[in-house]
């Protein structure tokens, strides 16, 4: 049992937790290392926004199969899913670090590595993070998602700032070895601890019919289920518009005559901010409605958005990506917590694969939008989408408002009077 008083967070006193958190951590950095270089890697092979976001898009073309994945992690034994997902993928970053290093790279290497490590995520991700809040108390769910998207994220803010240095100095081929060494990592953290909680909970065979008779029972769910749903959307909606400021970074940095090191410095303050929203998300329960929260959320991330499309890439640049970071962070958090809070735990696995697609789904719409618009108008092509999502999260606001409002009306008709109509 966690001793009281303690200033280390709960989730952290226990033992299981604290091997999970310990294995994917370095996991994390394995990956963030990763994506700085196959995004610097293709932009120096192609000169091209659109062919760096070919990568994001590519990577969501199985992340539409994450409610799947979800039926896969409430049937199996997810620690055994885990295992095999990090040793195929310790396996393909080695052979992907094999091409980098003897020089025979191409561009469809690293999009094939891209849909790869992308189906090991539509199994991994649901099965991790149900396992993640299954190894502690339902009271300490929030504060354990809020620790792994800070480990995540912190992760980033390192790797991206130093990881750019490193890599400058001594080359590329090193984040693919790091990576695939970081895979086993993850791998004996899982291998050491057998007995997690539920780990070996198997609910039934799965066969084709019952699957899709599994997902279409957890979209049904979802869509009855109003505080988890609409906050997804918006938050849907400002991945779309914004995710442009992580997926296609490299293509701006590299269209401005910028190095590697800047990249690497104005990555990090994109995941500092990241990392100071999941704290945030961590330490403060949500209060009221949590989707005209998101609305103003999605109105600071547009202005956020649009001054970083008018501004000179360089320090002034640092605001707009901490603010967009910022909240992309604590909405993370927030929505898989409520998952978990909420949802009904028959479901967990599928509705966790819905927040995950989310993420994954709207950034690579987003990088296919932002591409071909930063080839033809350089950063003010961003405008688009700042403009697009201010529209989107004010009109959200308004529509709650206004229910609110003829709610408050119904409240206070005389009995036997109805309010009029709108």
């Amino acid at each position: 049992m966690p001793r009281r008083g303690s200033v280390v967070p709960a989730p952290l006193r226990r033992p299981v937790f604290r091997l999970l958190w310990i294995g994917w951590s370095i996991s994390y950095a394995g990956d963030a290392l990763q994506l700085l270089a196959q995004t610097w890697l293709i932009a120096l092979l192609t000169n091209s926004a659109l062919a760096v976001a070919g990568s994001p898009a590519l990577a969501s073309l199985p992340l539409v199969l994450l409610p799947l994945g979800g039926v896969v992690a409430d049937a199996y034994d997810r620690r055994r899913l885990l295992l095999v997902v990090q040793l195929a993928g310790a396996l393909a970053a080695g052979g992907v670090a094999l091409l980098v290093a003897t020089h025979r790279i191409a561009v469809w290497h690293i999009y094939v590595w891209v849909v790869f490590a992308s189906l090991l995520r539509v199994v991994g991700r649901p099965a991790y993070k149900v396992l993640l809040t299954a190894v502690v108390p339902a009271r300490e769910a929030r504060s354990a998602m809020a620790l792994s998207s800070m480990t995540e994220t912190g992760s980033m803010v390192l790797v991206t700032g130093l990881g750019a240095l490193l890599l400058s100095a001594v080359g590329l081929t090193a984040a693919f070895v790091a990576n695939a060494l970081t895979y086993v990592v993850a791998a004996w953290a899982l291998w050491h601890h057998r007995r997690i909680p539920e780990a070996g909970r198997v609910t039934a065979r799965l066969s084709a019919r019952s699957a899709l008779g599994d997902l279409r029972a957890g979209f049904g769910y979802l869509r009855g289920n109003r505080a988890i749903l609409h906050p997804l959307v918006l938050t849907f909606l400002f991945v779309l518009a914004a995710s442009p400021l992580f997926t296609l970074l490299a293509a701006v940095v590299h269209a401005q005559g910028r190095s590697l090191v800047d990249l690497g410095v104005l990555a990090a303050a994109t995941s500092l901010g990241t990392f100071a929203g999941a704290a945030y998300a961590g330490l403060r329960r949500e209060r009221g409605s949590a989707t005209l929260h998101y609305a103003q959320l999605g109105v600071l991330g547009a202005a956020a958005l649009a001054l970083f499309a008018v501004v000179p890439i360089g320090w002034a640049s640092l605001g707009p990506l901490i603010v967009v970071g910022t909240i992309f962070g604590a909405e993370t958090v927030w929505n898989a917590s409520r998952v978990a809070e909420l949802g009904d735990p028959v479901f967990q696995g599928r509705l966790q694969a819905v927040t995950t697609m989310v993420l994954g789904v709207g950034s690579a719409l987003g990088a296919l939008w932002a591409g071909p618009m930063l080839d033809a108008f350089g950063l003010r092509g961003l405008l688009c989408g700042a403009v697009g999502l201010a529209v989107a999260s004010v009109g959200a606001a308004f529509g709650i408002s206004a229910a609110r409002a003829r709610a408050r009306d119904g409240v206070r008709s005389p009995p036997g009077e109805r309010p009029a109509a709108p």
